[in-house]
Formats: C-alpha cells, sequence, structure tokens
C-alpha cells in the first residue's frame, strides 16, 4: 500500500474477550511511524466474533485513519495445538521441523497434516547436547478457515494469521536485553496471564497462569463491593498501587481493601514468575532473566511496574505503542496503552 513514497503496513487485528485492538504503521524515507491505533469495545464479550461486529468495525476504522482492507489476524488462541518437547538438536541433521510436527500430532492426536505449525528452537547452549527443548505451536486448519473465511466475507483481504506470541516478540525485539541473558514477558490479560521468556528473539519458554487473570479479580471485587463489573473495570486501573490522596468517590478505608486485594492477587501471579525463573535459570544457566516487560490491559494498572521490581528485583517495564515508535505517536489517544503491543506487532508482520 504505497502512496507519494509512503508505505502503509498492513491492519493488525487482535481480536480479545473485551476489546478488539487494531494498529496500522507508516513508513516514510525509511522511518516507521504509527499511522493509526484503535481499541473498540466488543458488542458482546467472548471468544467468537460474528460477521456483524466485524462490518461495525470496518466502519469505524475508515472513519479513524486506517487504510486498505489487507490485515494480519492475531489467530484464536483457544483453537491453538500447543506442545514443548526435547527433539534432536539442527546441528545432528534430524529434520526437526518434521519431528516437532509428528510429536504435536502425537500430543493432542491430531492428523499431522491437518494444521499449521511454527516452531522455535533454543538457542546454543554452548555444549553438547543430545537433544533440546522446542516449542511449537499448531493451528487446525478447519479453525482457521473458519476464522478467515469471517474477516474475507466482510470485505478484508487476510494476508497472514499469526499467533500472538510471534507477534508479541515482534513488537517487543527492539527492548529485549541481549542474549544470552534473557527477557520476560508478561501478557496480564482480562481473561487469562502468560508468561514467554525469550533468549535474544528466539522464545524458550511459554506458561500459561491458571486462575490469575484480572476477570478473576473484577469478580471478587464485584463481589466484596457489590459493585457493577463496569464499575470494578474501573476501581482496578484507577486505584492500583500508589498511595496518593486522590481516590475519587471510594473512601480511604474501601482503598486500602481494594490495595490488598490487588497485593494478594499479583503476589500470587509473582509466585509463578519466580518459579518460572528458576526453572529458565535451571534449563538455561547464565545470567537469568534480567528484564520483565508488561503487556495486556492489566500493564495500565497504576504502580504495577513498580511494585513487581521492588519484588523480583530486576528491572519491570510496562510496554505500549509508544514505547515501540515513539515517532508521531503522541497524536494518538492510545499510544500509552499496552492492550495495543500485540496490534502493533502484528501491523509489523512482513513474512519474513
Amino acid at each position: 500500500m504505497k502512496s507519494k513514497g509512503k508505505t502503509r503496513s498492513f491492519i493488525g487485528i487482535d481480536v480479545g474477550t473485551r476489546s478488539i485492538k487494531v494498529a496500522q504503521l507508516l513508513t516514510s524515507s525509511g522511518q516507521s511511524h504509527i499511522a493509526a491505533l484503535s481499541m473498540l469495545p466488543r458488542m458482546n464479550e467472548g471468544d467468537g466474533i460474528e460477521i456483524e461486529e466485524i462490518l461495525r468495525m470496518k466502519r469505524i476504522l475508515a472513519r479513524q485513519g486506517f487504510y486498505g482492507n489487507e490485515i494480519v489476524l492475531a489467530a484464536p488462541e483457544k483453537e491453538l495445538l500447543r506442545g514443548v518437547f526435547d527433539i534432536p538438536p539442527k546441528i545432528s541433521g534430524a529434520p526437526v521441523a518434521q519431528i516437532a510436527r509428528m510429536e504435536l500430532s502425537r500430543i493432542h492426536n491430531a492428523p499431522p497434516d491437518s494444521f499449521e505449525m511454527i516452531c522455535w528452537d533454543p538457542p546454543d547452549p554452548g555444549k553438547p547436547k543430545s537433544t533440546t527443548q522446542t516449542l511449537a505451536v499448531g493451528c487446525p486448519h478447519d479453525a482457521a478457515e473458519a476464522y478467515l473465511d469471517l474477516f474475507e466475507n466482510a470485505g478484508f483481504t487476510v494476508a497472514a494469521l499469526d499467533v500472538r506470541i510471534a507477534a508479541t516478540i515482534r513488537a517487543c525485539q527492539t527492548l529485549t536485553v541481549p542474549s544470552p541473558a534473557l527477557t520476560s514477558i508478561l501478557d496480564i490479560g482480562w481473561d487469562s496471564t502468560k508468561l514467554l521468556l525469550v533468549c535474544g528473539n528466539t522464545i524458550i519458554y511459554e506458561r500459561s497462569f491458571r486462575n490469575k487473570c484480572l476477570a478473576k479479580l473484577r469478580a471478587k471485587l464485584c463481589e466484596t463491593f457489590d459493585m457493577t463489573e463496569e464499575a470494578a473495570d474501573q476501581v482496578i486501573s484507577a486505584i492500583g498501587f500508589e498511595a496518593d490522596d486522590e481516590t475519587g468517590e471510594i473512601d480511604r478505608e474501601s482503598v486500602e481493601v481494594i490495595r490488598r486485594m490487588l497485593r494478594k492477587h499479583f503476589d500470587m501471579m509473582l509466585e509463578e514468575l519466580e518459579a518460572s525463573f528458576d526453572y529458565a535459570h535451571y534449563q538455561h544457566p547464565g545470567e537469568g532473566a534480567k528484564r520483565l516487560l508488561l503487556i495486556g490491559g492489566g500493564a495500565n494498572i497504576s504502580g504495577l511496574s513498580y511494585y513487581f521490581r521492588n519484588i523480583l528485583g530486576v528491572e519491570v517495564r510496562a510496554v505500549a505503542p509508544h514505547d515501540i515508535l515513539e515517532n508521531g505517536s503522541e497524536n494518538f489517544t492510545n499510544a500509552g496503552h499496552p492492550a495495543i503491543t500485540v496490534a502493533m506487532g502484528l501491523a509489523m508482520f512482513t513474512g519474513d
């Protein structure tokens, strides 16, 4: 998509259970800028999406400065096949990708030709090993085709169906620490929380934290204070971990109760993080995890980065679009929201 020396990227679309995050970039004179950003509330919360909602999104994006119909989608997470297994290292000459496909097929009892697959090899450990641990992700053809058809029928041209973890690495690649130190990326969503450990630009570990999502925290707040879900969402983002005098209409006693609930929720998450760091250090001895990047809606909670840093003793920072591309980001309301980071990674897709 070129015009007068300027090139528009694909439109990256990340469909979540509560919102749809969308990003598009503009490249001019070798410099990339944010061309358009959007975060649209879902018509109905949930995993699935209907063509009516896609058509509505298409109309809104046209008014918000998005250009063209070529898109890159994040594959539906719950449809993906995942596996971590030991296979011979590439240096052995073994057909690594073929072995990984057969292992993923065996784990999920799916025909090996029924899904597309990507896999990541771990970095060179610096010493001979008979096997290496490989992470693989597959997307069943049936699920992919049904999802693509929805967007194609709405008038979009789907250039690629990407996976969130690949888009995440792409978006955060300039913020990872140099190998052999590890970078951890925590995606704190409303319905799930996932951890990636990265060495350079290679994923070496992925883990989902059960019952550590913000939906659980929201439900607890609704039960304790008899508030609506919308009010609970606002309270989580606004109160956060920072001690201040501006608490709006909430009295100080209630604020302290809310902060105790926040600390309890995230302390359990921190326990899982520390266990994951220990495992990664065992599997990949060396410098360990030196930086933690926070993305997703939960990364926007006030004071969370400082709270994690004080407990873990590593550098912690939230990653939003304006951290990925600073040029012109001040012109966009959502440029500081970490929930749109994956959409930025999707928009950065080139097919390489």
